[in-house]
């Protein structure tokens, strides 16, 4: 659990160096994100029909798993603990909301401008804007998850972001795309954090709302 939560502490830390014009662009048009690191070429695409379907069920199986273990609490729970110390989670998570709709509805936005070869200097406003966005929106996401973290559904978050993770990543192979990471253990056990917390950025661009 902390390994996940520095892992997403990490790549917000990053947003400002990872996310620039080009970027955006290939999210926008192809919906999906080519990147080298260390030598090697890797990708991750949107994910299909039958990928969502098999992490709701691997969402669905993890969430009944937890429920049924009464040391981990509902964060319906937490956030009646926390208003009696006048801490207000259900306002924040209002307020992530309206950010994440804020920023989508900007990103559609620059794909239009993208698609009218608007200037760079016009494209460069909107990247700014969907830069600040990113920054809120993760810091918010964070320090809500912060005070959730123990929750049922908030484990099952961090539980299904990586497992899209381990389901989205591939690596080229010659002329070929491959899975980096053959089973969900492998994934687990992987000595890469700074892969991961790339291919977790762009996965958090890809499959929105779970």
């Amino acid at each position: 659990m902390e390994n996940d939560i520095e892992i997403k502490t990490d790549y917000t830390d990053k947003i400002k160096e990872l996310l620039n014009l080009n970027e955006i662009s290939d999210l926008v048009k192809t919906n999906e994100k080519v990147f080298e690191m260390n030598g090697k070429t890797y990708r991750i695409k949107k994910a299909t029909y039958k990928q969502k379907q098999e992490a709701y069920k691997k969402k669905m199986e993890k969430y009944v798993d937890m429920l049924k273990d009464d040391k981990y609490p509902l964060e319906k729970d937490l956030i009646e603990l926390y208003k009696k110390r006048n801490i207000d989670i259900q306002k924040m998570g209002i307020e992530l909301q309206n950010k994440v709709i804020r920023r989508d509805s900007t990103m559609l936005k620059l794909g239009e401008v993208i698609k009218n070869n608007a200037i760079e200097s016009e494209l460069k406003v909107f990247k700014d804007e969907i830069e600040s966005m990113n920054i809120d929106i993760q810091r918010l996401s964070i320090e809500r998850m912060s005070y959730l973290e123990s929750s049922i559904e908030q484990q099952v978050s961090i539980f299904i972001y990586s497992y899209f993770v381990y389901l989205l990543a591939e690596e080229k192979d010659g002329e070929n795309w491959k899975k980096v990471w053959n089973t969900y253990e492998e994934f687990e056990n992987t000595d890469s954090p700074e892969l991961i917390n790339r291919f977790s950025y762009y996965s958090t661009m890809m499959i929105g709302d779970l």
